[in-house]
């Protein structure tokens, strides 16, 4: 698992930065970068797009990106993104880890912490940075399950409805595994990406979107 490569691909809107950041990622031994280009618009339509793993995306707008992420997981379901963006507001942090993405940190973090990100997400593990990570503390779960409820279609795929529905109804994680004809381990595995797409941290923040979605 040590010598395992990640491929990668790097968007970044400004030429000369993009490349200073290529140059970077090039250099930890456990990366590829496969290309780059200066915007998610048009990445579906990259030829090599079906052998990266990663895509490391530079964004001033993390909202928008956010929105344009979602779609391309749609797409592509088992690509990661680790999002680079300016300090952020608690609003965008939701729809930022909304979209499902493994990583996001700010712009003005040390290099030492991209390490840590882009380490942490080539080996399918999440890292938010700590300015991420105290916007999330900042906005209590009552508050959130106030906001108008996400619609399961635009980010949820349909296995994941049906996690969500049964963890909801409180099965435990081997009635949902024999309900549904999958190992116990694949069904914690989508428990802990709704996790991070809900922005919940237990089962009862999970019931409560759920409720809000009209999956239960």
């Amino acid at each position: 698992m040590e010598n395992a490569i990640t491929h990668a691909c790097l968007v970044h809107p400004h030429p000369l930065e993009c490349e200073a950041v290529a140059e970077w990622l090039r250099r930890r031994s456990y990366i590829a970068l496969v290309g780059k280009c200066d915007s998610l618009e048009h990445i579906t339509q990259l030829p090599y797009l079906k052998e990266i793993d990663i895509i490391v995306v530079f964004a001033h707008h993390a909202e928008k990106t956010a929105d344009q992420i979602l779609k391309i997981r749609k797409l592509y379901p088992k690509l990661k993104f680790l999002l680079l963006a300016p300090s952020p507001s608690t609003e965008s942090v939701r729809e930022v880890v909304r979209s499902g993405v493994s990583g996001y940190i700010v712009f003005e973090a040390e290099l030492d912490e991209w390490e840590r990100a882009i380490r942490a997400v080539s080996e399918g593990k999440v890292y938010y940075g700590q300015e991420v990570m105290i916007k999330l503390a900042e906005s209590s779960l009552d508050n959130f399950i106030q906001e108008p409820a996400p619609t399961t279609r635009d980010f949820l795929s349909k296995r994941e409805v049906e996690i969500l529905r049964l963890v909801a109804s409180e099965y435990s994680t081997n009635r949902i595994a024999n309900e549904l004809c999958i190992s116990d381990k694949t069904v914690e595995t989508h428990r802990r990406n709704l996790f991070h797409k809900l922005g919940v941290k237990n089962s009862v923040g999970l019931t409560k979107v759920a409720v809000r979605m009209g999956v239960v």
